[in-house]
């Protein structure tokens, strides 16, 4: 093994310091918030105290324009009272994995292995940093899908409801109560029925279903909705159609554009199939050049 470059101790030396100071500080003061995180969606929590410790050395405060839109993004995962807390989780899992690929470095570092190698790893924890936030994109993205999927047939059930006599209300939560499916539309629309049922009025139960979903045609959805309850007549019922002739024709391009990334993503095992089976086909012959 090559001899440990000064610079390159003294580098190891300070990460590796500074990563064991900063974990020692967050789990005194962190590990209860670290607990409460999901073992699925958050691996690897048992070094967030490492971010959380970060996050409270450099006094961040939360209010950059990155920091609005991950508040709308958690807004539609998780409880409004608890958003805070998630998107304090969501930074410091980023800065711990940004750590991690630091102390990673540091290592390779002490073992000689090449600069390009320790500088590798430390990008590397920067990406993985990023996909914290990418992941989470991720997610939105599938939930707006699975939302579209759903506005056409509600909105048809609320038609046809409405036309045999029942009110836009009363409609809400008879859809709400005897659909079945657990996607995240009904779920939220569920909710929004809970609110009503106990004491809200129909525009904060409305709100509480568009903020929650948070997409153009879920708050038009929910205009026409409102102006149907305040003011029942049939220019309301004949926007109404059209709204839902508009998500009908949204739900065609989501499952076109669902059915292309499929495709795309099968293109890749359909590669390593056929790689496969031109080596089955042709190791017959290269092994019998080989004999003779």
């Amino acid at each position: 093994m090559a001899d440990i470059s000064i610079p390159a101790a003294i580098y190891a030396l300070a990460v590796v310091a500074v990563f064991i100071l900063l974990y020692e500080k967050g789990k005194k003061k962190y590990t209860p918030y670290c607990e409460a995180l999901d073992k699925e969606e958050y691996p690897l929590k048992a070094l967030a105290p490492v971010g959380f410790a970060t996050l409270e050395m450099i006094k961040r405060n939360y209010e950059s324009n990155i920091d609005r839109k991950l508040r709308r993004q958690l807004r539609e995962l998780k409880d409004e009272e608890y958003v805070e807390f998630f998107l304090r989780a969501t930074w410091a899992t980023a800065a711990s994995y940004f750590l991690i690929g630091l102390f990673l470095s540091a290592l390779l570092a002490l073992a000689s292995v090449g600069a390009a190698a320790t500088v590798g790893t430390a990008a590397f924890g920067g990406l993985l940093a990023y996909t914290v936030f990418s992941d989470l994109d991720k997610k939105i993205k599938e939930r707006h899908t699975k939302i579209i999927l759903d506005l056409p047939d509600f909105a048809n059930k609320i038609l046809i409801l409405s036309g045999a006599g029942l009110s836009i209300k009363g409609a809400i939560v008879l859809i709400s109560k005897e659909m079945e499916k657990e996607t995240p539309f009904y779920h939220e629309l569920k909710h929004s029925v809970y609110l009503l049922e106990n004491g809200a009025t129909a525009e904060q139960a409305m709100d509480s279903l568009s903020s929650r979903c948070n997409m153009p045609e879920v708050r038009r959805l929910v205009s026409a909705l409102l102006q149907n309850i305040h003011n029942a007549g049939p220019e309301v019922l004949i926007a109404m159609r059209e709204i839902s002739r508009e998500l009908w024709n949204n739900r065609r391009a989501a499952a076109k554009i669902a059915a292309e990334e499929a495709g795309t993503k099968l293109l890749f095992p359909m590669m390593l199939m056929l790689l496969a089976v031109i080596l089955m086909v042709a190791a017959p012959a290269v092994m019998s050049l080989g004999l003779t």
